[in-house]
């Protein structure tokens, strides 16, 4: 299946977003962990979106709370990136393990 140009720059800017989001919104009640987000996969029609992360530290916790802030999240979002449809956010943990 040929990947689009305009998905893999829509992907890395909600990525990009994201990131930002989670460094500067959630990171501060959790100093002590260090979460990453490896990648966003979007539908097409951006109906939804699963964000990949990785943390230092209890990444179930992680995922869980990114999760029940998603509606916080997709608000913060709103208003870096100019989207006509904003996707629904689900995070996933990272399956790619270092050995």
């Amino acid at each position: 299946m040929k990947k689009s140009i305009k998905a893999d720059k829509i992907n890395n800017a909600l990525k990009q977003a994201i990131s930002e989001i989670i460094q500067e919104e959630i990171m501060e009640y959790s100093a002590d962990n260090f979460i990453t987000v490896m990648y966003v996969i979007a539908s097409p029609d951006l109906n939804k979106a699963d964000v990949y992360v990785s943390a230092l530290k209890d990444i179930d916790k992680v995922v869980e709370t990114l999760n029940k802030r998603s509606p916080y999240i997709r608000h913060l979002l709103s208003k870096k990136l100019k989207l006509r449809r904003l996707p629904q956010l689900k995070f996933l943990p990272d399956e790619y393990k270092l050995v």
